[in-house]
């Protein structure tokens, strides 16, 4: 049995940079996963000091992508119910559903925050895959319980293109690969540590066009395709 590397972007919030980031990712042949909040289609994002993309766009946006749940209005787990946040999630995968014309199969934690009461909804609904973002040591793998999924880095991370080049020297010999690089779009812009649009190709650049790398959506990635 062959073994394969897959690469996944998968990035949050939804908002208008979303559009510039999914141009550069088309530029490069590259594919990902967007995990966008049904129940602030529009708002403005007041960290980013931008709008989130409005509800009548956001099909034919991520038309050939992905998209995810990421909480109904991105709430904090942490300090919420079960019954909360089992309503959150449960009125946003039904609205990104309707929205996208697929069901929901994936979703990223908000302000990363994973509970075990948003676990074991997800669990629940059969849930194929979740994300969160900052964990252990990075590393290229599939986890055993893809509900606790930890993502290999940020594209803001400083060390990004060396994990690129350690994994495009891997070799898949014993397992599944996968990289998974997450972040914001609006990143490209602000934030602790900004990556504008000219370092964003060099890292697309660097790890696109490659025979052995499987380029796919999240959801793609852990159903092996």
């Amino acid at each position: 049995m062959a073994f394969k590397k897959y690469f996944v972007l998968n990035f949050d919030d939804g908002l208008e940079h979303d559009k510039q980031f999914i141009s550069l990712m088309k530029k490069y042949g590259l594919s990902g996963t967007f995990n966008i909040s049904a129940g602030l289609f529009g708002v403005r994002h007041s960290l980013a000091g931008m709008s989130r993309i409005p509800k009548d766009e956001v099909r034919q946006v991520y038309e050939g992508f992905e998209v995810a749940s990421h909480g109904f209005k991105h709430e904090k787990y942490l300090f919420m119910s079960a019954e909360k946040i089992e309503r959150s999630l449960e009125d946003d995968i039904a609205a990104l559903s309707e929205v996208m014309g697929y069901e929901i199969v994936g979703h990223a934690f908000p302000y990363d925050m994973r509970t075990r009461a948003a676990v074991n909804y997800l669990r629940k609904r059969k849930t194929l895959y979740t994300r969160k973002a900052v964990g252990t040591k990075p590393r290229f793998y599939f986890p055993d319980d893809p509900l606790t999924y930890i993502a290999t880095c940020s594209f803001t991370s400083p060390n990004v293109m060396r994990l690129l080049d350690k994994f495009i020297q891997a070799k898949p010999e014993k397992s599944d690969l996968l990289f998974t690089m997450w972040g914001h779009s609006w990143e490209m812009e602000r934030g602790f540590i900004k990556c504008p649009p000219s370092k964003v190709e060099r890292i697309f650049a660097k790890i696109a066009g490659r025979d052995d790398i499987t380029y796919c959506t999240s959801k793609e990635a852990f159903l092996r395709v």
